[in-house]
């Protein structure tokens, strides 16, 4: 019994003078990765600046997890939010140059938006179908959720201050946003590729302009 009491009170003694570790967070509101979560890796081939040789699309998705945020302050919250960072990287086929690049995130709440238009119960189900869902839209036709496309595009479109966006991102100079326009508005077998972002209304539109060799954003969200 002397043992027992003895052992009992060593015991105490250990935790009154050793507490548990306690460890603050570097950045409180960086999403961090989940070390048990695996990637979603999706791929297909589009020929975008049309040389005869298919282009690498390919689709990064990495859950994480941020705490939310609240009031003017943006302290953080006690609860914690699921999100889906993606990255969009396509690659020349012919010379492996990165013709696109894009990134955004997909919070787990978000992801409800999509139900709307397509069939699925998880993110394990629609990421690694991104590149061939399908939904019905106008005129009882089946549209790609996320598509690319061969064709003259229409004046209401192309938005010149989406161009002009553009043009001080990839710094290019000696032409207007109203120049490109005529120029993309003429040709009657534009390259396009029309994907969703964080949410079914967060539509982003890009073609290929060949005289610049590049691919540039031209609208951002619906069709007017």
């Amino acid at each position: 019994m002397f043992c027992s009491l003895f052992m009992l009170l060593c015991l105490e003694a250990f935790f009154v003078f050793c507490p548990p570790a306690r460890f603050e967070p570097r950045h409180v509101l960086a999403p961090t990765k989940m070390g048990n979560a695996e990637p979603y890796h999706v791929e297909a081939q589009y020929d975008w600046n049309d040389d005869g040789t298919p282009d690498h699309f390919r689709l990064r998705v990495q859950k994480e997890v941020a705490p939310l945020v609240e009031g003017l302050e943006q302290k953080p919250a006690r609860n914690q939010h699921w999100s889906y960072h993606c990255w969009l990287v396509v690659d020349s086929g012919f010379d492996q140059s990165t013709l696109w690049e894009d990134e955004w995130s997909v919070r787990e709440s978000d992801l409800v938006s999509f139900q709307e238009i397509v069939s699925f119960g998880t993110a394990d189900e629609f990421f690694p179908k991104w590149f061939t869902w399908k939904f019905h839209g106008e005129l009882n036709q089946d549209l790609n959720l996320n598509s690319f496309e061969v064709r003259q595009l229409e004046d209401r479109l192309i938005h010149e201050d989406v161009l002009g966006s553009e043009i001080k991102r990839l710094k290019i100079e000696g032409i207007t946003p109203a120049e490109l326009k005529v120029e993309i508005l003429g040709n009657k077998l534009s390259r396009i590729f029309v994907y969703r972002g964080g949410r079914r209304e967060d539509i982003r539109w890009a073609v290929y302009v060949p005289r610049l060799r590049k691919v540039m954003m031209f609208l951002n969200g619906f069709a007017d």
